[in-house]
């Protein structure tokens, strides 16, 4: 851990040279996130851009490591370089900083995450940012405070996919980055108010042009499968899930993000029929896969374990079965103008019209679900990253009649790991 001293020295060293005229630096992920990054920022002027890493904090601006940059496009008033870090090591903090023939950027850190599938890994999962802006400061100040490995972002950032709104939120999205430079990387999805995949791909480097893809933590711990709910489920899209989701039957666990509701819990939104039929059978053939996160709805829902069943004692074409049951959590809202819950069913576990995220652990034994209340922001602690894992002081979780934590066990029929 650097020393003040060394950080004081760092902040005169900046303060006396020229700077990179850079602005938005953001990381995402996909794939293997134990060994890849990339880091994208917006470049504002200057020439010649470079990413500059290492594994300890530098001194006076001497990193070990240099990467060009990757690619680069113009997209939504920015002009996007991309870089692609691989073959990094497991879970190890990198500092970086952008240099052009202007000068340096600030020092951020970013870090990869565990190969090991006996860690917990610790998630951040919600969508539907939209356009207010004063409230979802509020979450992406959480996520500075919470620390998590990623957040998995659902969709429905802006309300109207035009510049000025996506320059506003990445300009809010400064705030989930820590006051020592640490940078949370995003998986995100595809919602309805980004109006193509392309946007997707120019400002996150979505490493499919339609928007569906995997990533994978702690070696066999979780695979995470990325759907696109804007396009055909049949199809390409189809083909790779039922691909995806075979390829990784044997890991501990698996989990599935997209952006519309199966079975949203506001009732003037439409039933997503199309996703029924093409998606869910697909996510019950795994016992693995326990848990899907959607969003759209602007209001918070988590169900008991539930199943596709039309008979005795069922809704909406499921039915609860608590032992091998997938439990669907979200529906927002990290800032979009909240709606009602008025459309429970008889296997919704909890609902209620609240600004909120997932907190999601996940460990080899389990899955625990919490929903934080991030109103408060300011009253949270920050997270000690070596007990990451622990409730903060002043945490607000949602704790609604059947109680605050929604824990997920491996299901009986799951298959032995190879």
């Amino acid at each position: 851990m650097k020393s003040l001293l060394t950080v004081i020295i760092s902040v005169f060293f900046y303060a006396f040279n020229l700077h990179a005229n850079v602005r938005f630096v953001r990381a995402v992920m996909s794939g293997n996130t134990s060994e890849s990054v990339t880091i994208i920022w917006d470049q504002l002027s200057g020439s010649e851009p470079i990413l500059l890493f290492d594994t300890i904090y530098p001194k006076d601006f001497n990193f070990s490591f240099t990467r060009p940059v990757t690619l680069s496009n113009h997209s939504k008033g920015m002009h996007n370089n991309i870089v692609r870090l691989k073959g990094l090591k497991s879970s190890t903090t990198y500092f970086f900083c952008i240099k052009d023939n202007e000068g340096f950027s600030r020092i951020y850190h970013v870090s990869t995450c565990s190969n090991s599938e006996n860690e917990t890994i610790s998630l951040i999962a919600g969508g539907d940012s939209r356009d207010r802006r004063e409230t979802r400061l509020k979450a992406n100040k959480m996520v500075a405070k919470i620390k998590p490995h990623a957040v998995l972002f659902n969709g429905d950032f802006i309300g109207i996919d035009i510049e000025k709104q996506w320059i506003d939120w990445f300009e809010d999205w400064e705030n989930s980055i820590g006051e020592d430079g640490r940078v949370t990387p995003l998986i995100v999805t595809r919602g309805n108010h980004e109006l193509s995949n392309k946007v997707l791909v120019d400002l996150f480097d979505v490493p499919h042009k339609n928007v569906y893809y995997s990533c994978y933590f702690g070696g066999n711990l979780l695979h995470l499968v990325s759907l696109n709910s804007e396009i055909l489920k049949i199809g390409g899209q189809k083909r790779f899930l039922r691909s995806a989701l075979k390829e990784n039957e044997n890991k501990y666990w698996q989990i599935a993000q997209y952006h519309r509701p199966v079975r949203p819990h506001v009732a003037h939104k439409k039933e997503m029929e199309t996703q029924y039929r093409n998606f869910v059978p697909l996510f019950e053939k795994y016992p693995n896969l326990k848990l899907c996160l959607e969003n759209d709805s602007h209001t918070c829902k988590t169900t008991w374990p539930i199943l596709k069943d039309n008979g005795p004692g069922s809704e909406e074409g499921f039915k609860r079965n608590d032992s091998i049951g997938i439990t669907y959590v979200g529906e927002g809202c990290w800032g979009a103008p909240l709606r009602a819950a008025d459309d429970p069913k008889c296997w919704t576990r909890d609902s209620e019209a609240i600004n909120q995220v997932n907190w999601i652990l996940v460990s080899k034994d389990m899955i625990r679900v919490m929903t934080i209340k991030y109103e408060n922001v300011d009253e949270v602690n920050e997270v000690n990253l070596n007990k990451r894992t622990e409730l903060p002081e002043g945490i607000d979780l949602w704790t609604p009649s059947n109680g605050a934590f929604v824990d997920i066990y491996p299901s009986t029929l799951r298959k032995s790991r190879k």
